[in-house]
Parts: structure tokens; sequence; C-alpha cells
């Protein structure tokens, strides 16, 4: 039998311009925070409506800025997607606060404005809503609770560069700060890096934060706050600037790959595309589906050559929190069904239709050919049992 090649869960779209692009700066030897990052800058803040943009060294950085810049600290609370990657949490432990887990919708993954006012108390500092996977979340609708009680609403807009909220805004620019991450699964990547979009009081603190708390140059007094190096390298900048400037051509090519998987996998048994994907806004950065049993269906699909995974974790499943708060206090029952059956299936720019239906093939005959038990035995004891008759 002819051996096919493992479709990977995602891929970096990386050539020639990044190259020249790596080059250029080498050639230059500024590799450290240099003109690259402020061309960086001012390429996404031009793409997201000239809002000021400060480039980060991660889209985790980019939140604890964001919390920073809006005085975050020891007594806050900041309410969390449950659903997620863990980074605002612990971005929020981290400045001495408590994150808040708030449950998602099941269509748009995300936060509502109701599932934000469940969790409000008198110390609620800020509000980070995720729009998930790049669909886009009703951070206005979260806003317009939030804004009056003077709580911040942060955008965690890791997956969206290039897509718009649900009110129809540039992703990033519908609270006081948008966060977003280059990391290699994002639809615009540097290897590494971030970006904090915000409202124009706030670039200077972030400017300063980001740089050991620098608020001059030369002799004397310079430093005057407490920071880190968040920096960006040059060389990460020079490949995100190449891609800021691709980005609605991979908007639209992954597109078409996401039609095809719906297209395919409409009315399977056993398999549910999230209802969010119907959106408009999307940047398509991650193709989720919802699977029973989905730890093992992403094991069966492993040993046919095709990568998948866990779409996020639940918040109130990991230890880091569990050590510290009775997650009992925070049962955000969506959130956590979501942990357990979300499915993360390969999607990246240079991916085929062709692969797409081999994904989706896999994906029907392991499902329909394998009932998951109630039992807890998994995949693994249906084949086995299977395998007996």
């Amino acid at each position: 039998m002819r051996r096919v090649g493992r479709i990977p869960l995602a891929r970096p779209r990386v050539g020639r311009p990044e190259a020249r692009a790596v080059l250029r700066v080498l050639q230059s030897r500024h590799l450290a925070q240099g003109p690259e990052v402020l061309a960086l800058e001012r390429a996404a803040s031009a793409a997201l409506g000239d809002r000021p943009v400060v480039a980060v060294s991660s889209g985790g950085s980019a939140l604890l800025l964001a919390m920073a810049a809006c005085g975050v600290g020891p007594g806050c609370e900041v309410v969390v997607p449950v659903f997620t990657f863990p980074a605002a949490a612990q971005a929020a432990l981290w400045l001495g606060a408590d994150p808040v887990p708030a449950d998602v919708d099941p269509e748009s993954l995300g936060v509502t404005a109701a599932t934000v006012a469940a969790r409000l108390t008198p110390r609620t500092r800020a509000v980070v809503v995720a729009h998930a996977f790049g669909i886009p979340a009703d951070v206005e609708g979260v806003a317009d609770l939030a804004r009056p009680r003077g709580i911040a609403v942060i955008e965690d807009a890791a997956c969206a560069f290039g897509g718009r909220t649900a009110g129809g805004r540039p992703a990033g620019t519908a609270g006081e700060f948008g966060c977003f991450s280059l990391h290699p699964r994002k639809v615009v990547t540097g290897g590494e890096g971030g970006l904090v979009a915000c409202d124009p009081g706030f670039e200077a603190r972030v400017r300063e934060l980001r740089d050991y708390g620098r608020t001059g140059r030369g002799f004397g007094d310079v430093f005057g706050a407490t920071g880190l190096n968040f920096r960006l390298a040059d060389l990460c900048a020079a490949v995100a600037r190449v891609q800021v400037g691709r980005v609605a051509g991979s908007v639209r090519r992954r597109e078409r790959l996401v039609q095809r998987y719906r297209t395919r996998l409409d009315g399977c048994p056993g398999v549910r595309v999230p209802g969010g994907y119907a959106r408009a806004g999307q940047t398509w950065q991650s193709f989720v589906v919802r699977v029973p049993g989905a730890r093992d269906v992403a094991h069966a699909l492993g040993r046919r050559g095709i990568e998948a995974g866990p779409a996020a974790h639940a918040l109130t499943d990991q230890t880091f929190f569990r050590s510290r708060w009775d997650a009992r206090r925070f049962r955000c029952p969506d959130g956590e069904a979501l942990a357990r059956e979300a499915l993360a299936l390969p999607l990246f720019d240079e991916m085929t239709t062709r692969e797409v239906d081999r994904v989706c093939d896999a994906l029907i005959a392991v499902v329909a050919g394998v009932s998951v038990p109630r039992s807890g035995a998994g995949l693994a004891g249906a084949l086995r049992s299977r395998s007996r008759r």
C-alpha cells in the first residue's frame, strides 16, 4: 500500500519574501528591537484603522502589559474565558490579581455579556474577551456592560488579526486594548511575538513597561516604572511585517478550506461544527468540531497520519487554578464540556482540498466505525471489542 504523508495540525506559511526580510535584518546587524519593529507597528496600526500598536515579545506578554497598563494588581479580579489557552489567567496571577472564569457560548466558543455579568464583583478591574479560533466575539456587548462600571475591556485577538468583531469592527479595536499573537499557528506569524493595540492614552504606559519601565534616555533617572524585557526582535518583526501585507489572501485561502470541511461534515452523525463558523468576520485561524470522546478520536486519527488535538482547555481543570481556588465555585458547564469534546483539525494556508477530504474521510470513518462507550473504556477499548467479534 502506498504511504501517504502525514498531515500536520498547522504549518506556518513562510517563503522567499520572509527569507529576504530576515537576510535584510542580518545584513543590517540590528537584530534587537529597532527599525523593523517600528515598521511592523506602523503596518499593523494602518490595518487597524490607525490605532496605536506596540510590538511585544508574545501574545501572553501583550495580555500582561494590557492588564498592567489599566491598573490590574493585587486585590483585583479579571474575568477571563474558561475555555481558552490560559495566558490571560496566568497574566492576571503574575500581577497579583485573581482570574475569574466565565462560561462561554457553545456556538461562538466565546464569553457573552450574560456569562460575564454573572462574574462581575466590585473587585473586577478588567474583562478579557477572546475571539476563539478567529470566530468573532460579541466584544461590543461585553463593553456595553463593563464600561459604565469602569471596567476595562481587553480583546484577546490572538487568533483574529485581519478579522472583525460581531459588531463589525476590526478585531482588536473594540476594547481599550486588543492583544494579538504572532505564534506560528496564527494567520500572521513572526515565529514568536505579539502586538498591543490600545487607546492612545495607554500607549506610552505600554511602551514603558515593555522596556524595563524606561521613561527616558541617556544619563540620570531614566527608569520611572517597574517593567521587564518584553521587547520584540527585529528578526521576528521583519517576518511578521511580510505576513501582515498578505493577511487578506491568507484569510481567503483558509475560508475556502473551512467551507470544504463544513460541506463534507454537514450532517455527519457524531460530528458537530459550532454555529459560530457561520458568522461574518472570521480569520479561520483553526477549525474545531465537537466529537464525543475527542481524546480517543484524536489518537485514532493520529494512527492514520492526521494530527489533531484539543482545541483549548478548561481553566477550572488546570492545576495552577485548582490549587488556589475551589473550582466548584466557578461552574462553567458549557466550557468544561467543550474542553472534553472540542477537537482541532488540520488547517493551514498551504493545505489542499484533497488533504481536507482525507481528514474528513478519516474522521467520518473513525466516528462511524466506533462508538465511544460511556464506560470510559475509550476508543481503544471499543476497537479491541470489535476485533473480537
